[in-house]
């Protein structure tokens, strides 16, 4: 089930297959080029502005989690439940300018903001 779709800079497409577990890659012309497997549900997906990594929705597993193009796990956070960085269903994601992740969550009918840490120097 295509659940969301992200092109890069190059016309490359990543296409969230909740159903089936995985998010699928497909060249500008729409030929097949991989799948990178997950376990759960990928739902939304956000190329960030580096065009280097991709946000996804983890749907009921409540995780967001960054990828590198290959779909190597970076980094995660969240998880299932209701409160603050807590999911339902995370289900759709958008990112603002200064790369803030907006959280839809279909089961406890909310969005959430993450806001991106500032590293701070001494």
């Amino acid at each position: 089930m295509p659940h969301s779709i992200v092109a890069d800079a190059k016309g490359t497409l990543y296409i969230a297959d909740r159903s089936n577990q995985r998010i699928q890659v497909f060249d500008g012309e729409g030929n097949f080029l991989r799948e990178q497997k997950h376990p759960g549900t990928p739902c939304g997906l956000c190329l960030m502005k580096s065009g280097k990594h991709i946000m996804m929705a983890h749907g009921h597993a409540g995780k967001i989690i960054k990828l590198d193009l290959n779909g190597k796990v970076l980094g995660a956070t969240g998880g299932q439940g209701k409160g603050l960085n807590r999911y339902g269903e995370a289900h759709f994601l958008a990112l603002d300018r200064r790369e803030d992740i907006y959280v839809a969550d279909t089961l406890n009918w909310n969005v959430q903001k993450l806001v991106k840490t500032r590293k701070v120097r001494s």
